[in-house]
């Protein structure tokens, strides 16, 4: 027992030291958003102790002493469908890639082919062929995609569903800057009766605050993503319909199938979230993607390579131009590391994303763009870093 006692006690102090850690630091990583205290207690109270086992909605749980478990999933499925206008919530995925999972396999069958954006072309790398499809046994194909506008090459797209005739066609990208022209996508996916889905993983937040892609569920059979990107919610996964039958396909897929029990904690704190976002959300999405369009405006101007100018971004994020680096002796990785270094944290892929400055209300993007540029020259700016988190607090939150 002493034993595990101080194994413990080491763990404590490692958390410690990375919330002590992760305070001085700036965190611009497109991936990440911060959750506010309202829904850290939810994360954290006496629900992550507990258990569900959900067998059919509509008759509750199997499980005892989950009367409040009930009613706040029930009341967080309302607040999801209330705030992206769907008729159907599906709030229970651990993940945005367990909520894939589960849109694959209520839309597809064995043998059947989808389609999505190219790993290449800043797609997901889990609809890639290696992954997701050999696992369900389905074969991906790419949807043509044009890198220097942003944009999907529709001529292509028809030539290539003819080819392969998909059953299902996925949008959405991990290196995701432009939105979608959705209708005439919507109407080729009827001429092959296939399938349209929006992995909305790293937009879910702008969509929610209509700040981005505010026609998905017009021409969308379902939206499905992260909570926890551009979403200000726990990480976790969420899926939106209009329509019935998909739903209750979806719902089929859940237990014991793709997970079991959901984690009441997590959708405490969802629930949380999606109150804050109802509230708040259409301010702080607009703050976001007005920060990454002056952000990337802000980095060009200061030196620094950003691609796809003059717009630069439509989204949460900006991507950095690897000639650039690579022109000074750096890769994405070194350049994330000098930028650590200095309290600035970025991926080491070529994004930087406004998500949790701006729900830290910021907005001052030439000043950070000054401090990159600064510190990729090799000068030391770590109190200037200092000085800027001090001024940050934690907006869209509370009554």
């Amino acid at each position: 027992m002493a034993g595990e006692g101080r194994i413990m006690s080491e763990i404590l102090k490692l958390v410690k030291k990375h919330e002590k850690y992760r305070s001085e630091s700036l965190n611009l990583q497109a991936s990440e958003n911060i959750m506010s205290m309202d829904a850290r207690e939810a994360l954290s109270s006496d629900l992550a102790s507990r258990y569900s086992l959900v067998l059919d909605p509509s008759k509750g749980d199997a499980y005892g002493g989950t009367q409040y478990t009930e009613e706040i999933l029930h009341e967080t499925e309302k607040l999801a469908a209330a705030l992206y206008g769907s008729k159907y919530a599906e709030v229970r995925p651990l993940g945005g890639h367990i909520a894939a999972e589960m849109v694959i396999l209520s839309l597809m069958s064995k043998r059947e082919n989808m389609m999505s954006i190219a790993e290449k072309d800043g797609g997901y790398t889990g609809y890639q062929n290696g992954y997701l499809p050999q696992m369900f046994g389905f074969q991906n194909y790419e949807v043509p995609y044009d890198q220097a506008s942003q944009e999907i090459n529709l001529q292509k797209l028809e030539r290539a569903m003819k080819a392969s005739s998909p059953s299902l066609v996925v949008l959405g990208q991990s290196f995701f800057l432009k939105h979608y022209d959705l209708k005439p996508l919507r109407e080729m996916c009827d001429a092959y009766n296939s399938y349209l889905a929006y992995d909305g993983s790293h937009v879910m937040g702008l969509i929610a605050g209509q700040a981005f892609q505010k026609d998905v569920l017009e021409y969308c059979d379902l939206l499905f993503g992260s909570t926890h990107k551009s979403f200000f919610g726990p990480q976790g996964g969420i899926i939106l319909t209009n329509n019935e039958d998909i739903f209750t396909r979806i719902r089929k897929n859940i237990t014991w199938r793709t997970m079991d029990n959901y984690h009441p904690s997590r959708i405490a704190a969802l629930g949380v979230a999606l109150e804050e976002m109802t509230k708040y959300g259409r301010d702080y999405a607009a703050s976001v993607v007005r920060n990454s369009r002056h952000l990337g405006k802000e980095l060009h101007e200061n030196g620094v390579g950003v691609k796809y100018s003059p717009w630069y971004s439509e989204t949460h994020q900006i991507a950095l131009d690897g000639d650039y680096f690579q022109g000074r002796g750096m890769s994405f990785e070194s350049a994330s590391r000098i930028l650590e270094d200095n309290g600035i944290i970025v991926d080491r892929e070529g994004r930087i994303g406004t998500s949790e400055i701006s729900r830290m209300g910021f907005s001052d993007m030439g000043r950070i763009a000054e401090l990159i540029s600064s510190a990729l020259s090799g000068k030391n700016i770590r109190q200037e870093v200092s000085d800027l988190i001090k001024e940050l607090r934690i907006h869209y939150t509370g009554a």
